[in-house]
């Protein structure tokens, strides 16, 4: 008698375990982890030459990289289970994680943010950018992977519409002249450096001021005389005195980057009688 209640209540309990892993297996069924369905990264690529810090591009300069990131994520649970959706940026060179920024939830199903994080402008290379979300019962959904290329893409600035007299007749008293270039660089404005021009006398030897610097400084009554700052086009009086020597002058106009690199020459020639 007594062992058949063993029997009984091993019965039992071993139906009651068994049930207790059924009900197990059908709450872990019922957890849904988020579903990140699109996800996107701007700009993807980034010149770090357009980036200035300071006089010179130099390749120990520490750099502030930003971007705009989004994910739109869903959850089966509702989208109250959600709990935070990630943005990383990994350099897989080294193997460590530059950045772990929280988006925003903008709405029910959009999450956004602009990452930041700092690089040296040497160590220019593709990273990856990941993007995942949890929910609240720390649920990872699947992830989102990009490439973020940031290189180093210097260009050289541009010169044109040179505007300088042809020939000028000495007069008793000195003569101003005012010479206006204008200067671009497709790596932005504040990307110039300087823009200058050599001087070369009739017999050809240079003038000894060279070179002499032109000024976007919107100093009209200076030396420069320069009418607008900051609109590109730089300026420079020069002054020709009764005994200047006579003869044809070679003027070379120029102008040079944060980077070193060097414009296309214009070259003028002034007639001086």
């Amino acid at each position: 008698m007594k062992m058949r209640k063993f029997f009984v209540i091993l019965i039992v309990l071993l139906f009651y375990s068994c049930e207790n892993e059924k009900l197990n297996v059908i709450d872990i069924n019922l957890a849904n982890p988020p579903i990140i369905k699109l996800a996107k990264v701007e700009p993807n690529e980034i010149n770090l030459d357009t980036i200035l810090v300071g006089a010179e591009k130099n390749p120990e300069d520490t750099l502030k990289i930003k971007f705009k990131a989004k994910a739109i994520v869903y959850d089966k649970d509702g989208q109250d289970d959600i709990s935070e959706t990630f943005c990383y940026v990994i350099n897989p060179h080294r193997g460590i994680t530059l950045t772990q920024t929280k988006l925003s939830r903008i709405n029910d199903s959009t999450f956004y943010g602009t990452p930041e994080f700092n690089i040296k402008r040497k160590d220019a290379g593709v990273f990856y950018v990941k993007i995942f979300s949890i929910d609240k019962s720390n649920f990872t959904s699947n992830e989102f992977y990009f490439n973020l290329n940031l290189y180093r893409g210097n260009r050289p600035p541009v010169i044109s519409d040179l505007n300088a007299p042809d020939t000028v007749v000495l007069q008793t008293q000195t003569i101003l002249i005012k010479i206006t270039i204008k200067a671009t660089d497709p790596d932005g404005e504040n990307d110039i450096k300087t823009v200058y021009f050599n001087s070369f006398k009739p017999d050809g030897s240079p003038s000894s001021g060279n070179p002499f610097q032109m000024y976007d400084d919107g100093n009209s009554s200076g030396i420069s005389g320069d009418d607008k700052a900051g609109d590109g086009i730089y300026s420079i009086i020069i002054q020709l005195p009764p005994n200047t020597q006579r003869g044809t002058y070679r003027f070379e106009f120029q102008a040079i980057d944060r980077a070193g690199a060097k414009s296309n020459i214009i070259t003028h020639l002034l007639a001086v009688l």
